[in-house]
């Protein structure tokens, strides 16, 4: 594994502490790694397609990476409902009205 020192500004700190640490991760180091990996994936670069040279990204490396995704969601959620724009119950009814069609 490699390592590198990152320098943020003070408001990415702010969002960091105040936004996302308990949500998707504890500390500084856990919270960059989630966000850098949840882009990486989001924009299609840990998932190969099968005629890649590429060594395929393994199974717990996507278990681990929809974790991720599933914190952040819940983060959202969450951020909405403190902020008045949702209601849990609202957001349970319209997630299992979306997995039931």
């Amino acid at each position: 594994m490699r390592r590198a020192l990152v320098s943020l500004p003070e408001g990415v700190w702010n969002v960091l502490d105040k936004e996302l640490r308990g949500t998707i991760g504890d500390g500084d180091s856990e919270i960059i790694r989630n966000i850098v990996i949840a882009y990486l994936i989001d924009k299609g670069y840990l998932i190969k397609s099968k005629n890649s040279k590429t060594q395929q990204v393994s199974t717990d490396q996507i278990a681990d990476e929809l974790d991720i995704h599933d914190n952040m969601i819940s983060s959202l959620a969450e951020m909405l409902e403190e902020k008045g724009i949702i209601k849990s119950d609202e957001w349970d009814r319209r997630t299992q009205k979306k997995l039931h069609q």
